[in-house]
């Protein structure tokens, strides 16, 4: 089945916005404050490409490099429509892709010759790929000093396990993270049923590469950026789970991690979760259920009262309190709670986040129609600048889908049919 045609850009690009963003988007500079740099992105799956179309958002052009024929493997991966997967959209939005192979001595050097023209390169190859292909950080760094080189590996490119395989389920059993999730009644280990180390890993990279690029304007230097998945997680993990292993002394008074703690209670049409660290945020939760006689007891009056008693107060969770909420509607719970000033929410399903009012009023998604999957509601980028705003990036490319136009900005148009026929570029 033939994929539909791709719409024109401005009609691919038509984002309904809120009146709030509408507003900022009125500043004369919507391309973002990274208007003007230049990433090659080698990169696939999540945790690279997510990274830069965050840069994306805020205005960077993007290059990414695809394999012909088969491209990056997210293409495949999730729901889908027209030939493009949501997943593949929401992690290469706004990117232009030229399909390269890497295998043919002038597809890399096709590669050699972007990189010399851009600020930052990006691989999520294994360790030594790179070098094997002749684009590693020296080779590159040398055609282009002021590059802003960055590796992204799954355990970081030295130690016994630097050439696994790894997906995110790999780093979540080894950096700890199915270990912090186990549940506290059978005491077994336990995934975050998301992408989470890849997200993370994700987010840091594109905090890394922003602030390379700032050393740059100081320097004139470009650099080598390493991030390894695996450390990205466990420093994610150990500043409130690994505080007890932190301290080296033996006289240490140890104290269950607060995320340890996290329960959701049920309630009579949903659930809903409440943390009542401070005396009188307890004694509001008691209020709100229902169980003033509760914030009474010596045991519970006071924060170092209900840390000596925490077996009592576990038991207090695990009975009273469900036997008290069960009886209230998630939009009763929600008004007694409130009224109280508990820390309280209601758990919303995903399906139902864009109806939310708080999301509703922060702009937080945006709707446009797609070329290839139709109308589409993703989230706008997370940072607000009140100077260079940028936007939700345009459609994820197709495959291969701008070679030519990269290729002409190399001065290779004449080019083109001999790449072509040649299998170099697709």
């Amino acid at each position: 089945m033939e994929p539909p045609p791709r719409a024109p850009n401005d009609q691919a690009r038509a984002i309904q916005f809120p009146t709030a963003m509408r507003r900022a988007l009125e500043v004369e500079n919507m391309r973002g404050p990274l208007e003007g740099v230049r990433i090659i992105d080698a990169s696939a799956v999540v945790s690279g490409p997510l990274a830069i179309r965050m840069l994306a958002d805020q205005g960077a052009d993007v290059i990414k490099i695809e394999i012909p024929g088969q491209g990056d493997v997210l293409r495949f991966v999730g729901s889908a429509r027209g030939g493009m997967t949501a997943n593949f959209h929401m992690a290469n939005r706004g990117k232009r892709s030229i399909a390269l192979d890497l295998s043919q001595e002038e597809g890399v050097d096709l590669l050699k010759k972007m990189a010399a023209k851009a600020d930052v390169f990006i691989q999520n190859w294994r360790p030594g790929v790179a070098e094997r292909l002749g684009v590693g950080p020296e080779a590159l760094l040398a055609l282009n000093p002021r590059l802003v080189y960055v590796s992204i590996s799954g355990f970081g490119p030295e130690g016994p396990y630097a050439q696994k395989r790894v997906y995110d389920n790999v780093i979540q059993a080894y950096s700890g993270v199915t270990d912090v999730q186990s549940h506290p009644e059978i005491g077994e280990p336990e995934p975050v049923r998301q992408l989470l180390c890849d997200k993370l890993t994700s987010i840091t990279v594109a905090q890394a590469i922003a602030s390379a690029l700032f050393a740059r304007e100081r320097d004139g230097e470009g650099q080598h950026v390493e991030v390894s998945m695996l450390e990205t997680a466990i420093g994610f993990l150990w500043n409130d789970n690994g505080d007890e292993h932190a301290l080296l002394e033996d006289d240490i008074l140890r104290v269950t991690p607060p995320g340890k703690l996290y329960s959701l209670i049920k309630l009579a049409d949903g659930f809903a979760t409440a943390t009542p660290l401070t005396d009188s945020e307890f004694r509001g939760l008691c209020a709100a259920f229902g169980l003033d006689e509760v914030a009474r007891d010596p045991r519970f009056a006071t924060l170092p009262s209900r840390m000596q008693n925490l077996q009592a107060l576990g038991e207090l969770f695990k009975n009273e309190i469900p036997e008290a909420a069960a009886r209230l509607s998630c939009a009763e719970a929600s008004a007694a709670l409130d009224a109280e000033d508990v820390p309280a929410g209601i758990a919303v399903g995903v399906a139902d986040l864009h109806r939310d009012p708080q999301v509703e009023a922060a702009g937080i998604f945006v709707e446009s129609e797609h070329p290839r999957l139709g109308r589409l509601r993703e989230c706008r980028p997370t940072a607000r600048f009140s100077k260079t705003p940028g936007m939700a990036g345009g459609p994820a490319p197709d495959l291969g889908e701008h070679s030519d136009e990269i290729l002409a900005e190399l001065g290779l148009e004449s080019e083109i049919p001999r790449l072509r026929e040649a299998g170099i570029v697709g």
